[in-house]
């Protein structure tokens, strides 16, 4: 099976909203809104990712013109802008938070995290604190990856069953260590599985920018074609 994505393209979004001067990639509200209209007129079926890896494990493929969303960090403006908009085009949407950073200046609190939970979104871990994990230390894996899944669940009433690699990385022995955690599946950027196939703990996703206002670039994104001429890097 060739290593191009045979599942449909998976959205990585930051902060939507205002932008603020930091290295955030940000998506203005009206970009945003654009995307969401896009993808409504253009009849794509916008797909929960947790369908797309229950499909995966069926050995089914995806419907044509599917597409799911994520977002990575959990930034109040998900909450705030981001939710508000996903319900009026009733479209589903998974976002990965770090218990850690939970309720600092600028991201979503425990009880917003349980509300979008509550109101449909799916509630995925992106590590306990943000950690780039080919970089942490075997004996830090556990607090990372188990204790992080085990907070959320608490604070939101709900199983975690997605990860999200901080920055992509990962590396087969990450790989191992997040399936013995009780994840079914992990999504990564551009960087390539080990692995021959497709691997549910290596999901490639597209980041999505405000430069993708332009339609012709959004398209592309969401065309099913993108993974053709992005080079795919080392896991880690």
């Amino acid at each position: 099976m060739s290593r191009f994505a045979c599942y449909p393209p998976i959205l990585a979004y930051h902060r939507v909203g205002e932008f603020k001067g930091d290295h955030v990639p940000t998506v203005s509200t009206r970009t945003f809104e654009r995307h969401l209209t896009f993808l409504a007129r253009g009849r794509y079926r916008v797909v929960g990712l947790e369908e797309v890896i229950a499909s995966l494990a069926r050995g089914q493929r995806p419907a044509r013109r599917s597409v799911a969303i994520t977002f990575d960090d959990g930034y109040a403006e998900t909450h705030e802008v981001a939710w508000p908009l996903l319900k009026r085009f009733g479209f589903p949407a998974t976002v990965f938070v770090a218990p850690a950073e939970v309720g600092w200046p600028g991201f979503a609190t425990w009880q917003q995290v349980a509300a979008m939970a509550r109101d449909g979104l799916v509630i995925g871990c992106h590590t306990m604190h943000h950690s780039y994990l080919p970089l942490v230390n075997a004996n830090r894996l556990p607090e990372e990856l188990v204790e992080s899944k085990r907070v959320i669940e608490e604070r939101i009433g709900r199983s975690v069953t997605l990860l999200s690699y901080p920055v992509g990385g990962f590396t087969p022995q990450i790989q191992s260590a997040v399936q013995q955690a009780g994840y079914a599946a992990a999504c990564t950027t551009n960087r390539a599985s080990p692995h021959p196939g497709i691997d549910p703990y290596a999901l490639r996703r597209i980041k999505v920018t405000e430069r993708d206002g332009n339609p012709m670039l959004f398209w592309a994104k969401v065309s099913g074609y993108y993974d053709l001429f992005r080079r795919l890097r080392e896991p880690a």
